[in-house]
């Protein structure tokens, strides 16, 4: 499957046929069980994940069958030089607005942001 770049903010993130935007990073609680996910993926410990802005998903009837539901996306902070590859979406955000995405703590960590910062956006 082709990916192309999304550049957000800070960050530049690579989603399957899709387009670039900008937005911002926030982290959250990835769900443990599969059924609390829009995707029907549990998210397992250590891994990296991405609930993906509910304006860039494709919100079909089921979203369990959403095409982009268990795809990997690369992450990248330009301020810091750090990619992160094969960051599964395994979730819709329903609160972040157009571009942004929400990934657990440890690959907002993992991206060079310190927990406190709560939500990045342009950081120079």
């Amino acid at each position: 499957m082709k990916a192309r770049t999304l550049a957000l903010s800070a960050l530049t993130i690579s989603i399957p046929l899709a387009t670039a935007y900008s937005g911002d990073l926030t982290f959250y609680t990835p769900a443990a069980v599969a059924q609390f996910s829009s995707c029907n993926i549990a998210a397992a410990p250590g891994e990296n994940i991405v609930a993906i802005s509910h304006l860039q998903m494709n919100n079909a009837a089921n979203p369990n069958a959403n095409p982009l539901c268990g795809t990997t996306i690369t992450i990248y902070n330009p301020d810091a030089h750090i990619a992160v590859e094969n960051v599964k979406i395994v979730d819709t955000c329903m609160g972040c607005a157009d571009g942004s995405i929400d990934v657990n703590v440890e690959l907002f960590q993992a991206l060079g942001y310190a927990p406190a910062l709560g939500r990045c956006s342009t950081l120079r």
